[in-house]
């Protein structure tokens, strides 16, 4: 998943530089923290650069009246460097200067702002403009730019943001949220509706490495919600997405959420050409001992195909005497449906 990631991290660099992604796709061996610590520096350097002329201009603007010092930003000084003078005016003193502005103006701003700096003036606007402004720059596909706010605004500003945005749109703004604590505040209240909607927007664009990526960074509470909605994609994308879980290897978030997964959906999801390796089923398996999550391997192995049962013959994991004692130790209700398995199988 490191590859993803540092795709992820040269994107928001480049954002950050104005520069085409293709003059940083050097940096791909790099790993996504010292890429993101590269971007931060560049944040820095790039504020410095003009600091003294933007706190003047700054100075400046405390001396005229409100709605004149509005007019000069929208009209003069422009979007971007509008972006840094509210970067080092007082809250208070950005907060009522915001409100002379246009919002369209905002929006064009937003995507030049940095959120560390202007975090209190955003929390200071009136939560309707907030919102305006976010359905622009979602209607704009800036979803860089909104998902370096998520952790800024407030959670129901956020949802009265994404209220109408389609699961594309989500997926992307997921995608390059930096704060995954509270990407999970705003998917816990996303109806299932919505989650869905996500899951099939990576399976139509073929984005299922950023699909498992977002499992990754998520409570097992939302993943478990999230893995629950599988069954709205088609075959097909079943498979590529079991393909990614397991290329990146993120079964220890996806195994807990199996539980809750309709019976016909998780026969569809478990009997794919990928879980015909032996050595996966050896890894599932010890990543459900690690978890404690016998019940859900005893699902697993009893949705099984008899094709894919076969394969469970030269499961070295599923040889072991005491990995067998734990399972049928703790396998609860399906113990007495794994033992006669394990013994037809030859295994017991």
């Amino acid at each position: 998943m490191g590859d993803l990631l540092s795709r992820i991290e040269i994107t928001k660099l480049a954002h950050e530089l104005g520069a085409p992604e293709g003059d940083l796709a050097f940096l791909t061996a790099s790993s996504p923290a010292e890429i993101r610590e590269l971007r931060q520096i560049a944040q820095t350097a790039l504020f410095a650069r003009n600091e003294d002329r933007v706190k003047l201009l700054a100075a400046l603007s405390r001396m005229l009246p409100v709605s004149l010092t509005a007019k000069i930003a929208e009209f003069a000084l422009g979007p971007m460097l509008s972006a840094r003078v509210a970067g080092v005016l007082d809250p208070r003193e950005a907060t009522r200067l915001a409100g002379h502005l246009d919002s369209g103006f905002l929006a064009r701003l937003a995507p030049s702002l940095d959120p560390s700096r202007v975090a209190p003036i955003v929390r200071g606007l009136a939560d309707p403009l907030v919102v305006e402004v976010g359905r622009m720059l979602l209607e704009q596909d800036e979803h860089l730019t909104l998902s370096r706010f998520v952790s800024v605004v407030d959670v129901s500003v956020a949802m009265g943001v994404v209220a109408d945005a389609t699961g594309a749109d989500l997926l992307q703004v997921a995608i390059y949220c930096d704060e995954p604590a509270a990407l999970d505040a705003i998917a816990q209240r996303l109806p299932d509706r919505m989650l869905a909607d996500i899951i099939t927007a990576a399976s139509d664009a073929s984005l299922y490495d950023a699909a498992v990526s977002l499992l990754a960074s998520l409570s097992q509470d939302v993943c478990t919600r999230l893995v629950g909605q599988i069954g709205a994609v088609p075959d097909e994308a079943r498979e590529e997405l079991i393909a990614a879980v397991a290329h990146h290897d993120v079964w220890p978030n996806v195994l807990p959420a199996l539980h809750s997964v309709d019976p016909d959906v998780l026969k569809a999801m478990v009997n794919v050409p990928i879980t015909m390796d032996p050595e996966l089923v050896d890894r599932v398996v010890a990543h459900a001992r690690t978890l404690d999550v016998a019940p859900v391997l005893v699902q697993i192995v009893l949705a099984f195909d008899d094709e894919h049962l076969d394969v469970l013959r030269d499961s070295k994991a599923l040889r072991s005497a005491e990995l067998q004692d734990w399972l049928v130790t703790n396998a609860g209700v399906g113990t007495r449906l794994i033992v006669p398995v394990l013994e037809a199988l030859g295994l017991r």
